[in-house]
């Protein structure tokens, strides 16, 4: 477990007026959040009494998909810098469809010049096959835009996300791809972290990219493959899956993204996030590799459950799954945060519901139409 970092409140002095003038408190400007110590090994709550370590900086779901302005429960946010500013909002665009603004108060300046943030699909069942994305690829003066779109026409829609925010940590790396054509750069640095070396973004065709972490494969432990999710950013159409992640045997982790258009499936240029992510505390994941199977276990390289117990998959229907990583809700904060992203194929996944061990996971083609597919998932906190 790691060991969550206690910080001191800074206690403003008081000063007294003459007797004869009513008391009051000298001005002082509110205390700020500490600064993050550049992406070591630790996460700290910023508690009064730190007795928990979440996994992610911050995190939401959102649920009023049609409210101007609103504030999500407690048990599905969570803001690591929540005691230095007001409550985590979720605005609507006035006037706008399917486009959102989430403000964390404060936590930029936690963050420090690396984070990266990751938004899915959530909620309707079985039946909302919408999907979401970030327009930017990490925290900006405390807030994040997100737009949603319905696939079968390609036009923004009104609906519910999961957010997730983190900064650098020295188990994960993340890079931000911000040139859309070019052959091969080093990536925006403001959106990318890797705690082995440098990182690079090639592009192998319309759409095709591959994103080399330099010596992140020597510290991955044994047996261990870890985990990817993939956003498209900006305010087109677009999304981007994962198509494989690995080593191939060198000191670096390479991550292959193909990014598409809605409603066609058709590939296209577009900006995108990667995260890579390795086992931690308040920390579940799982990759799905068999969308036909009715039952299994994922691979264990692939999978993690903090509480060391089995994961299984389950197949409902065409595009239908259960992922339950049994006892999990033993180990995370409330229902915690969750974040799909298909494998391997242009078709998009996103979270449909949740329960306490298990999150429903919904996936189609471009255009709508329920499909098996392939996919990674998280659950955590």
């Amino acid at each position: 477990m790691r060991t969550a970092t206690a910080f001191r409140l800074l206690v403003p002095a008081v000063a007294l007026l003459a007797a004869a003038c009513t008391d009051q408190i000298d001005p002082f400007e509110p205390e700020s959040p500490p600064t993050a110590d550049g992406g070591g090994s630790e996460r700290g709550d910023l508690a009064s009494t730190p007795n928990q370590t979440h996994w992610a900086d911050g995190y939401l779901r959102s649920g009023a998909s049609s409210a101007d302005s609103y504030t999500p429960g407690p048990y599905s946010s969570f803001n690591r810098t929540a005691r230095f500013g007001g409550p985590i909002t979720i605005t609507r665009v006035a006037g706008t469809t399917g486009r959102y603004v989430a403000t964390f108060p404060r936590l930029s300046s936690y963050l420090g010049s690396k984070s990266t943030v990751h938004v899915s699909g959530y909620g309707g069942y079985d039946n909302d096959r919408t999907y979401c994305k970030p327009a930017g690829a990490y925290l900006s003066s405390d807030k994040v835009e997100v737009r949603c779109f319905n696939p079968s026409t390609g036009l923004p829609a009104n609906t519910s996300f999961s957010l997730l925010v983190t900064r650098s940590y020295s188990d994960l790396a993340f890079a931000y791809a911000n040139q859309e054509t070019a052959a091969s750069y080093t990536p925006s640095s403001q959106g990318s972290s890797n705690p082995a070396g440098a990182i690079n973004v090639a592009r192998r065709g319309v759409g095709q990219y591959r994103v080399t972490f330099d010596n992140l494969g020597t510290q991955i432990p044994p047996n261990i493959l870890g985990h990817v999710q993939v956003n498209a950013v900006g305010t087109s159409n677009a999304y981007c899956n994962p198509y494989y992640w690995g080593t191939d045997g060198s000191p670096n982790l390479y991550v292959d993204v193909r990014c598409f258009a809605t409603p066609t499936g058709a590939a296209v240029d577009r900006r995108f996030t990667v995260l890579f992510l390795l086992p931690a505390d308040h920390l579940a994941y799982a990759w799905a590799y068999d969308p036909t199977a009715p039952s299994y276990s994922p691979l264990a390289p692939y999978s993690s459950n903090p509480y060391r117990t089995p994961t299984n998959v389950t197949r409902r229907g065409v595009g239908l799954y259960t992922v339950d990583w049994t006892g999990v809700n033993n180990v995370l904060f409330n229902e915690g945060t969750v974040q799909v992203t298909a494998y391997g194929s242009n078709a998009l996944c996103k979270i449909s519901s949740t329960f306490a061990t298990s999150v429903n996971v919904l996936c189609f083609a471009p255009n709508g139409t329920p499909v098996d597919s392939r996919y990674s998932v998280l659950l955590g906190s």
